[in-house]
Parts: structure tokens; C-alpha cells; sequence
């Protein structure tokens, strides 16, 4: 046999050796506990990243979705998925996938797609008839909507987006 022959088997050896030993590695991997979990973490901590990058692996993840690729909010989805034993990225992929399969998943796309809009749109009193129906979506009452009409209209709240103008409100509540 010739040298390339040789070489040629010895490749396709060592590329069925490598390829055999990657779902070894990711089953290891799996079996770890998060990083999130062990350490208090803020989303753009480096562990945490890696958590992130390992998720992104075996679960997809749109532009809405990337909103539960936080700490508190994994931590909830594991809490609700009632784990009973040291909990693992396998387990994480699962409660994930589980909540993303539950009603709770479209009543959590629809206040992430609500809040969204809420950063999209100025503070503006004069178009508040057509806004507030963002705040009837919140579950505003009518004394909370006209609260909040006399908030906005401050003249230092003009220059906030909805969302800004919500957190403010929320917080001058939350002081009294």
C-alpha cells in the first residue's frame, strides 16, 4: 500500500475516533450544574455566558425568547419544574423546553412583544386614547389609566418613552 493509502485510512481513522467522542463530551457537559446556579451571577458575567452558549446548543431561541436568558428568570423555570434532585444543564433544557411548550410561555411573549412597544413609543398625553389600550393590556383599571394620564402629562415626564414613564410610575407607587 502506498503512502497515501496509508494516510488516507489513518484520516478516516482518527475523524471516526473524534466524531465518536463529541457526544461523550456533550453528555459530560450536560451532566454539570450551571454556573448561574452556583454563583450569584448578572447576565453579562463570563460564567454566565457560558451557560448561555451551552443553552443555545440544544434549545432555540428567537428574538422574544432571548428575554428568559436571565438568571432570576431561568431560576423561576427551574423552580417551577419542581426539580428533585441537584439540578443539571439536562434539567435546565428540559424545564425550558417544558415552560416554552405551556400557556405561560404565550402570556410571557406577550408582555415581552407589550413592553417592547411601550420602549417604542414617546411619552405623549394628546394620542392618549390610543395609547392607553397598552396599559388596559397590562391590566390597568380606569383610576389606574387616569393616575397615570396626570403622571405623563408632568412636564418633566414628557420626554420619556412608555416604558421609562411605566417604571417611574411604578416606583413613585411602590414610595408612597
Amino acid at each position: 500500500m502506498n503512502k497515501k493509502g496509508v494516510f488516507l485510512i489513518l484520516m478516516w481513522v482518527l475523524s471516526l475516533t473524534v466524531c465518536a467522542q463529541q457526544p461523550i463530551v456533550q453528555t459530560n457537559m450536560l451532566q454539570k450544574q450551571p454556573n448561574f446556579l452556583k454563583y450569584r451571577l448578572k447576565t453579562t458575567d463570563s460564567l454566565f455566558v457560558e451557560d448561555i452558549k451551552i443553552l443555545k446548543q440544544f434549545i432555540d431561541f428567537d428574538t422574544v425568547d432571548v428575554e428568559l436568558l436571565k438568571p432570576q428568570l431561568l431560576f423561576t423555570i427551574l423552580s417551577e419544574s419542581k426539580p428533585d434532585t441537584i439540578v443539571t444543564y439536562q434539567n435546565l433544557i428540559k424545564a425550558v423546553n417544558a415552560f416554552k411548550q405551556g400557556i405561560g410561555y404565550l402570556e410571557f411573549r406577550k408582555g415581552i412583544v407589550l413592553y417592547r412597544e411601550m420602549a417604542n413609543l414617546k411619552v405623549n398625553p394628546s394620542n392618549w386614547e390610543k395609547d392607553q389600550l397598552l396599559f388596559r393590556k397590562l391590566g390597568f383599571t380606569e383610576a389606574d389609566l387616569e393616575d397615570f394620564l396626570l403622571f405623563i402629562s408632568k412636564p418633566e415626564n414628557k420626554a420619556l418613552n412608555y416604558k421609562q414613564a411605566y417604571l417611574a410610575y411604578m416606583k413613585e407607587i411602590d414610595s408612597l
